[in-house]
């Protein structure tokens, strides 16, 4: 049974009690006096529609405050959003946690869930128009009928007078109306002709009210006067009248009772259900009990779960190949920025496990699958935890960038080198699990990587054929981090970065110089740094080695051939395992053995990619 036949149904049972109670009440005072009929037929009726009348107004003005603040709301909203969008974070926003992108997405939800409001404001305030016309046609109808049967003079002479205030309650309000309506079109365009509207409609209104009012007390002034009057004719009925009255309502009271937790009952659990899914638990599914509209509404809240679920599935499955927040963006608005090419300021970020092929040659097929994916796995972590996005697994290789809108700008590079000094450190974690992963007791392989990260501009989008694209990067700065990736061989080193990832990243974390070279590819000399850890947390040993270097570095590109051996002799004698400064004794031999360089600038060129 529909939930409108329910309440028909306790309507209908309630009527019939109280129909019951009349029946008896008409026949116990057949003799009642006119002013009965003129209570019960006329003007406690007539009462009734003056206050919906007035209710309806009162309404009537409250959709107008509501439109009012929805504007401003609105307003506040376009000023947050032109603030972000000119990167000007409000500080209210800027403890949030999310990014600008997330907080624009978020601000334009909250437009349009606005505009949406405003259109459903208007509606209702056209639609509250004509119920207040209607009521005040059905009074002056109501009035207007029982003229001419009214039984006494002077209710007769009331409900006469009642006509020529009705027309001007009737007059008043459409004017009221109309003022409303350019007031509602002064708040769209914020006209400060608001402002003379605002106190023009405050003084119609009170007058309106005013001749509500006075409606209402002649009605009610009447009412009073006949209550009196006929309350000596009610003395034999009271008894009756109240008894079944009051069974009447306790009737009713059970009735609803029963009636109202038959509907409650499913409320609860759809309550409880979207309590789950608000946090998350799309595995619920609720058994409809009833075939009202609440079984209708558990029925479409169970397709809704299943579509949830439907797009969590897609959503996860896609996020094994692309980045869940790619993927999440392109689900929610296939034309955002992500789609587009775009300049924009990247770090990029190649790794590679050393001896890859030695290492594979130990190993079965298998096994290799085995040791690659949980290196992988591994070692992309530090790089999702660090607001990276994987661009893709070549074999044992990753290769990551960091870009706005998935990062703050100005913090790439320090993100790559702070994953990329993880991934270092995750490589340990990973040579001691060697043994259980591989099943394996003794000639364990060691494992290694190396790790190159260039920051610059690069063109970054969906990038492909017409069938098939990916979300990547292209450009100088890409190739000069796969270039820096393979650089590690020849310094001994586990990480290298360009000259714009060491000044961006520089107040974050301690670098040490390795060499200005000459790339493949490019005609530009590149100064490259290996990031040592965060400011502040190194000893002092690691420090003062750093600084030896430099000063050994400095010597060999001035050319001092003597000093900078002997510098980097010194150096090896600290930490025999650098090498760094065995590369740059080993350079010392060949220039010895075939001469420095030809005009020698301290640029040293790489031969090898």
């Amino acid at each position: 049974m529909k939930i409108p036949h329910k309440i028909f149904g306790i309507a209908i049972l309630v009527f019939f009690v109280m129909g019951s109670t009349i029946l008896y009440s008409t026949y116990k005072l057949y003799g009642v006096s006119l002013e009965i009929n003129n209570l019960t037929e006329v003007f406690i009726p007539l009462s009734d529609q003056i206050a919906e009348i007035d209710i309806q107004i009162v309404e009537q003005e409250l959709d107008v405050e509501r439109f009012e603040k929805h504007i401003v709301e609105e307003k506040l909203i376009d000023e947050e959003l032109r603030q972000l969008e000119a990167g000007q974070v409000p500080a209210h926003l800027a403890a949030s946690g999310k990014t600008v992108a997330e907080q624009i997405a978020y601000l334009r939800h909250q437009k349009e869930h606005l505009a949406s409001k405003l259109k459903k404001e208007a509606i209702e305030f056209e639609a509250r128009e004509k119920q207040v016309d209607a009521a005040i046609k059905r009074t002056e109808q109501m009035v207007e009928e029982s003229v001419s049967r009214n039984w006494t003079s002077e209710g007769r002479e009331t409900l006469l007078s009642l006509i020529p205030l009705l027309k001007s309650i009737d007059l008043q309000h459409s004017n009221l109306h109309a003022q409303q309506a350019i007031l509602l079109e002064a708040f769209k365009k914020d006209s400060s002709l608001q402002y003379e509207l605002q106190d023009l409609i405050e003084a119609e209104a009170q007058d309106l009210q005013k001749a509500v009012k006075a409606t209402w007390l002649k009605v009610s002034t009447f009412t009073e006067k006949a209550g009196h009057t006929a309350q000596q004719h009610e003395t034999e009925a009271l008894f009756v009248s109240v008894l079944l009255t009051i069974a009447a309502g306790l009737l009713a009271l059970v009735v609803s009772f029963f009636v109202i937790r038959g509907m409650m009952r499913p409320l609860r659990n759809l309550m409880a259900a979207t309590n789950k899914v608000e946090s998350g638990d799309l595995t619920g599914v609720i058994a409809s009990s009833t075939s009202d509209e609440i079984g209708d509404l558990t029925n479409r809240f169970n397709n809704m779960v299943e579509g949830l679920r439907k797009t969590e599935e897609i959503k996860e499955k896609f996020g094994q190949y692309v980045d869940p927040r790619v993927v999440s963006g392109l689900i929610g608005d296939p034309d955002m920025e992500l789609v587009n090419g775009e300049k924009k300021v990247v770090s990029v970020f190649f790794s590679d496990l050393v001896n890859f092929t030695g290492i594979s040659e130990r190993f079965t097929p298998a096994g290799l699958v085995k040791l690659v994916n949980r290196y992988l796995t591994m070692m992309s972590e530090p790089i999702t935890d660090n607001h990276g996005l994987i661009d893709k697994y070549i074999g044992d290789a990753i290769m990551a960038f960091w870009t706005t809108p998935f990062c703050k700008d100005g913090d790439q590079a320090g993100l790559a080198v702070e994953a990329a000094l993880k991934d270092v450190r995750l490589i340990n974690v990973l040579q001691n699990e060697m043994p259980d992963l591989m099943g394996l007791r003794k000639d364990i392989p060691e494992i290694g990587m190396r790790i190159g990260i260039a920051s610059g501009e690069a063109l970054v989008g969906s990038i492909g054929s017409e069938t098939s694209k990916n979300y990547t990067v292209m450009g100088d700065t890409v190739n000069l981090g796969a270039r820096l990736e393979g650089a590690n061989k020849n310094y001994g080193t586990d990480i290298l970065v360009c000259h714009k990832t060491f000044q961006m990243a520089s107040g974050s974390f301690e670098f040490r110089k390795i060499d200005n070279i000459l790339v493949v590819g490019k005609s530009e000399p590149v100064a490259i740094y290996e990031p040592l850890g965060g400011v502040g947390q190194l000893e002092d040993e690691v420090l003062a080695y750093r600084d030896q270097f430099e000063l050994s570095l400095a010597a060999f590109h001035e050319g001092d051939w003597a000093a900078a051996r002997e510098a980097f002799n010194n150096c090896l004698k600290t930490r025999a395992d650098d090498g760094a400064a065995q590369t740059y004794l080993h350079r010392l031999d060949a220039i010895d053995r075939d001469g420095a360089p030809d005009n020698w600038n301290g640029v040293w060129q790489l031969n090898s990619k």
